[in-house]
């Protein structure tokens, strides 16, 4: 499930922004908008109010057909927050959303949940958390957690996570889909 995820993510990513190539000049270029949404706001400069309105009637129609299609996806800063929360806890790459850098205040360093199913295993548990926060592992935790316990879950050092359940004491995790 969280491969299916990822490559959502990813898959959207590259649908909105234009491959970048490997060469040495351009490697470090900052990528540039699609070219429908260029061509969207180019529109402004033209003078004639009659062709400007055709212009935008036309660049709308193809940006709306290539949503549709899938050849363009568009996400407000809600959604890329709300996708970043479900993948809270997997190891990505480093990319950026039209070769911008998301701004620091949408980096997710806890999670705040509640356990909406568990389960036992040889060495400790298996939480499946709500709100779509994924399914953690602690070998750590010193209480049987509950359906229904609040689960915080923050970033440690090391690419490490650390947790609480309910009244327990803090734990490690690890992220398992």
């Amino acid at each position: 499930m969280w491969e299916l995820k990822i490559i959502a993510l990813v898959a959207a990513t590259a649908a909105v922004i234009a491959p970048a190539t490997v060469s040495a000049e351009t490697k470090n270029a900052p990528q540039s908008r699609p070219a429908l949404f260029d061509r969207l706001i180019d529109c402004r400069m033209i003078a004639d109010s009659a062709a400007r309105l055709t212009c935008y009637d036309t660049q709308v129609s193809a940006i709306d057909a290539a949503e549709k299609k899938q050849d363009l996806v568009v996400l407000d800063r809600a959604q890329v927050r709300e996708t970043r929360k479900s993948l809270f806890g997997f190891s990505l790459p480093s990319f950026s959303l039209g070769g911008k850098k998301l701004d620091e205040k949408d980096d997710i360093t806890e999670i705040n949940s509640t356990v909406a199913g568990l389960r036992r295993t040889q060495n400790g548990w298996v939480l499946t958390l709500a709100d779509g926060a994924g399914t953690w592992q602690s070998d750590d935790l010193t209480s049987a957690p509950s359906v229904g316990d609040k689960v915080r879950i923050r970033k440690a050092s090391m690419g490490s996570f650390l947790g609480r359940v309910g009244f327990s004491q803090g734990a490690r995790f690890r992220r398992v889909s």
